[in-house]
């Protein structure tokens, strides 16, 4: 599987990756939305792994402008804001899956894996 993972936290965007990494898939990462937004409309992904709020381009605006482009990309967003807001915005969006922070390794990979069968 071929993913790309923004958040704004390089910690978090880090960890992700080598979770990933580990499991045998292609992953590059960003911090910036429109670093990940200019490299999805260049060539596609597998999966979009999107942190909620980033400065700049949010998590909601990134799914957006890509998926303008490419209407079936694949989006898993992470969060660590649990609120209404946040679900409603992902559902606007029609996220394909929705984990919150903190999370395991395992939950992240199930989730990653459940957001290519939604």
């Amino acid at each position: 599987m071929n993913v790309v993972i923004v958040d704004d936290e390089r910690p978090i965007m880090q960890l992700c990756m080598k979770v990933l990494e580990l499991q045998g898939h292609s992953v590059e990462g960003f911090t910036r939305g429109e670093e990940a937004v200019a490299r999805l409309l260049a060539s596609p992904a597998d999966l979009l792994v999107v942190d909620y709020r980033m400065p700049g381009l949010s998590g909601v605006e990134v799914v957006r402008l890509v998926r303008a482009a490419r209407p079936d990309q694949r989006v898993l967003m992470i969060t660590g804001h649990g609120t209404a807001e946040v679900v409603a915005d992902a559902t606007e969006v029609r996220v394909n899956g929705l984990l919150f922070k903190p999370f395991t390794p395992t939950e992240l990979v199930e989730a990653a894996l459940a957001a290519l069968k939604t």
